[in-house]
């Protein structure tokens, strides 16, 4: 090998070496749910913010996935859209199916579009939503639930599997 060969081969090894960790995922806190993503376009002084890209959404016994979202995170409002996924493990969004608040049976909900109001703790889903609690699920066009009284409302071609 000549010179100028190992020269470029330790060159090489050296930039590699020093080089920045792949990207990190961007990370904050809205609402109560602290939110992933791999990038982030947020605007500190007004709280404006998109994900471009896959978001999760996390807390304690809780999660929520879409393809992209967009929101405020000094008003607390929120727009997932594409694919949206809401998992409760312990079953305390909503009371579905009649018995104690959850009934401690875990839910998931799926949709189109979820809006969150955090402030409020409103969660609108619409487009293709279903909603599985213990062995009963539900299909309609609209549901919205609140999440201080558990309420679930379901509107357009509800159809209700028990």
């Amino acid at each position: 090998m000549n010179m100028m060969k190992k020269v470029l081969l330790v060159l090489s090894v050296v930039l590699l070496a020093a080089a920045p960790p792949p990207r990190a995922v961007a990370g904050f806190n809205f609402s109560d749910w602290q939110v992933s993503t791999g990038e982030l376009d947020w605007n500190y002084q007004t709280g404006a913010f998109t994900t471009p890209g896959h978001v999760r959404l996390q807390r304690p016994g809780s999660e929520i996935q879409a393809d992209r979202a967009t929101g405020n995170t000094k008003s607390k409002q929120a727009y997932l859209t594409g694919n949206v996924w809401l998992h409760d493990q312990n079953g305390v969004l909503t009371n579905f199916g009649g018995g104690a608040v959850g009934g401690s049976k875990p839910a998931t909900l799926t949709c189109d579009t979820l809006q969150i109001d955090g402030v409020t703790k409103i969660y609108t889903a619409t487009g293709h939503v279903h909603f599985t609690q213990g062995g009963s699920f539900v299909t309609a066009d609209r549901a919205i639930m609140n999440g201080f009284t558990h309420d679930l409302h379901l509107y357009g071609n509800v159809t209700l599997h028990q």
